[in-house]
């Protein structure tokens, strides 16, 4: 980010090559939708080379560029929630932007699968309906695998602000599963361990 700062467009395309598929991974998983997803990666990649001469360069990178494609979807659901006819709910997932509805064993029995398949679509609903400060911790802590530290960075709290996030964003989550219809199919299981998505 250092080179890039300095006009050095290889070091672009790295960072670019090295961070668009988690990054895409990111994105998907809060806005549920590829079209918007690849926009979104995009404009981050935009707003990282517009804002280069502010790089801190003893923030950590991964931080920053979460930072900025954080605020970035969080301003696409505002547009969202006021424009709903605009996009509707991508049910689909893709392979490259994370766990897949689809990514089941081939010996499982199919009753299994859509049962499978049922959980994984109720889970993925009530993440994107929640808070963003709470969606984002969630986020990045269960799929991204940052730690505390960085997680604070990226939202400009404390770690313990981050841990008091985490907190709430798993007892919210509780909450809305267990009034949706659907919700009930995971009874007292822990909502961590839902097979075929890491929450």
């Amino acid at each position: 980010m250092v080179r890039v700062a300095d006009g050095d467009t290889d070091a672009l395309c790295s960072l670019i090559e090295r961070w668009q598929a988690p990054l895409g991974s990111f994105v998907y998983r809060y806005v549920q939708n590829r079209e918007a997803t690849q926009e979104l990666v995009q404009e981050t990649f935009v707003r990282l080379y517009e804002a280069r001469a502010r790089y801190d360069s003893k923030m950590r990178f991964s931080s920053w560029l979460f930072k900025i494609a954080s605020n970035l979807c969080k301003n696409y659901y505002r547009w969202r929630s006021r424009h709903p006819e605009s996009l509707g709910w991508d049910e689909s997932t893709c392979m490259e932007c994370g766990a897949s509805p689809n990514a089941m064993q081939d010996d499982e029995d199919p009753a299994e699968i859509n049962s499978k398949r049922e959980e994984i679509a109720v889970l993925e609903r009530a993440v994107a309906s929640m808070p963003h400060p709470l969606k984002v911790t969630l986020l990045l802590y269960y799929y991204e695998s940052q730690s505390y530290k960085d997680i604070a960075h990226t939202l400009g709290c404390s770690v313990r602000g981050v841990e008091t996030r985490l907190y709430r964003a798993r007892a919210w989550l509780a909450k809305r599963l267990s009034t949706d219809p659907m919700g009930s199919s995971f009874g007292g299981r822990n909502l961590l361990a839902v097979p075929g998505i890491q929450l």
